[in-house]
């Protein structure tokens, strides 16, 4: 939740509010990114926010359009992936390197 303060820092990186506005988690002020991360909502391919859609996978959150094979770079939306050295790939790529 987004709240608005006066004067004051963020919890964790102990940087200034710009515009005086924050996100509440559990009763302390974080900026944007530390509170994402405190909730686990960081997309693990850009490692910025994720307020929409995700693609839960690996242990790790994405965004749809960041959950890639590791080798071609596709995007991987059909539901179905290989994982070698915990990392992404498409059927075809991963018959061609680990098959």
């Amino acid at each position: 939740m987004r709240k608005r303060l006066k004067f004051s820092v963020v919890w964790d990186c102990r940087q200034p509010f710009i515009g005086g506005s924050f996100f509440d988690h559990e009763g302390q002020p974080y900026c944007e990114t530390h509170y994402h991360l405190k909730r686990g909502s960081l997309c693990a391919g850009c490692h910025k926010p994720i307020s929409g859609r995700c693609i839960t996978a690996m242990f790790r959150k994405f965004h749809p359009e960041h959950f890639v094979c590791a080798f071609c770079l596709k995007q991987l939306n059909k539901g179905t992936f290989k994982e070698q050295n915990d990392k992404p790939y498409c059927h075809t790529c991963f018959d061609k390197l680990f098959g």
